[in-house]
């Protein structure tokens, strides 16, 4: 006779199992953003100044410095299928103000529910796939699905950037609705998910009083006592907010040099198929520098391409796909890094941490790029923010140095404790 029990984990198995590859398709849906490299134009073409594009963007990461820890609290206490399900049903409505808009204030209410829809799916939808692998014994098995997983984000977003740059170059009315459509498929397929288990302490459980507010502040304790997490967290951030300003700015850049938006595309398409192919890599190309060597490698090579930016309008599309190649190994790498350092209760929180620092880094850094590209242009633009992120790296990099090496220190105590 089968035991139910038996058939049960079985059942709870196969469920888990199957989450890994609805998040492939659910991913390259939610990544199929077709607007991506055009909204910078969009809005120009709405009448939107670059200082007014620049606060439009601040008031989105500002949005998400606001709603990202409580959404990743909501995600941990109430499921992270929830979380990902709400997020997209907000991610339609912005789309649909995106098009029906003609004001700032419009195109600002829409940011602010496309910063809240991705809040909510931000440290959901990674917490979802490592807690599912958790819970299968499979941890290890992570970071090669994470770059598979970020190798299909990368070719979503280049045939996205491609098709944007092809319909807008007809009508960017086009590209929007077709982008709507999209996102609508992609709630479609969140409902595929199931909800991993999380073994939580149930005496605690009983004794919260603000649920939220007792998951932030714990998580926040966790990050107190794991350094070394805080600060991967902080050059991640750094890292994302590098490449995004430059990914965004460059349409305008490129447009500047009489490039047509559907070779803007192509770059962007390019850059993006060269980026998936470094996160689906990334593993090997840590395992061969190590954790220390890859962050070193990353800084200098992001450094190095916004002064190629600054310095060469010939090469402008090489420098531009180099900050490709380092977010491509810096999406996979620091992901692996940070959640096997977390415990699952507080993942989608502490994730939240990770996309809360990343807004910081855009509030400050994407509408002063804005400001000065319009005083001073473009190339000294790249060049000034490449002087100013080379002590923030620096400090980070001493910091994260400081922190292995008392964490190395840490685990060597607890092994020759238990011998």
């Amino acid at each position: 006779m089968i035991n139910k029990g038996t058939k049960l984990d079985n059942n709870i198995n196969i469920k888990l199992r199957r989450n890994i590859s609805v998040s492939y398709v659910y991913n390259f849906l939610l990544q199929l953003n077709i607007t991506s490299a055009i909204w910078v134009l969009y809005l120009a073409f709405k009448g939107m100044s670059l200082t007014e594009i620049g606060i439009i963007e601040s008031i989105y990461h500002i949005t998400g410095v606001l709603f990202e820890l409580p959404t990743g609290a909501i995600a941990d206490l109430y499921g992270k299928k929830f979380t990902v399900i709400l997020g997209r049903f907000l991610s339609v409505i912005s789309c649909v103000l995106m098009i029906t808009s003609n004001s700032f204030i419009g195109f600002a209410i829409s940011f602010v529910l496309c910063a809240a829809s991705n809040n909510l799916n931000s440290g959901s939808g990674e917490a979802l796939i490592y807690d599912s692998l958790k819970e299968l014994g499979e941890e290890e098995r992570y970071k090669k699905i994470w770059g598979n997983l970020a190798f299909i984000i990368s070719i979503s977003q280049g045939i996205a950037v491609l098709l944007g740059g092809i319909l807008s170059d007809v009508n960017f009315l086009y590209a929007y609705i077709v982008g709507t459509l999209i996102q609508i498929v992609a709630l479609i397929s969140s409902f595929s998910f199931s909800e991993p288990p999380v073994h939580k302490n149930e005496e605690e459980d009983e004794s919260r009083g603000n649920a939220i507010a007792y998951q932030v502040a714990t998580s926040i304790n966790v990050l107190k006592a794991r350094k070394v997490v805080f600060y991967l967290i902080l050059f991640s951030a750094l890292v994302g907010s590098l490449q995004t300003t430059v990914f965004f700015y460059s349409q305008k850049y490129f447009s500047d040099l009489s490039y047509s938006k559907t070779l803007i595309a192509v770059i962007c398409a390019v850059g993006s198929a060269i980026e998936a192919v470094s996160s689906k890599y990334a593993y090997k190309f840590e395992e061969l520098f190590k954790l220390r060597g890859t962050l070193i490698s990353i800084a200098l090579a992001n450094i190095f391409a916004l002064l190629g930016l600054a310095l060469s309008k010939n090469l402008a599309a090489v420098f531009f796909i180099m900050t490709s190649i380092n977010g491509g190994l810096a999406y996979t790498i620091f992901s692996d890094h940070i959640n096997k350092r977390i415990p699952s209760e507080y993942r989608a929180t502490i994730l939240s941490v990770d996309s809360l620092f990343f807004s910081v880094f855009m509030i400050s850094v994407f509408p002063l790029f804005g400001v000065l590209a319009e005083r001073i242009g473009f190339s000294i633009t790249f060049g000034t923010i490449a002087l100013l992120y080379v002590p923030v790296m620096i400090f980070l990099m001493l910091k994260l140095k400081k922190h292995r090496d008392i964490e190395e220190g840490e685990i060597v105590i607890e092994e020759v404790n238990y011998q």
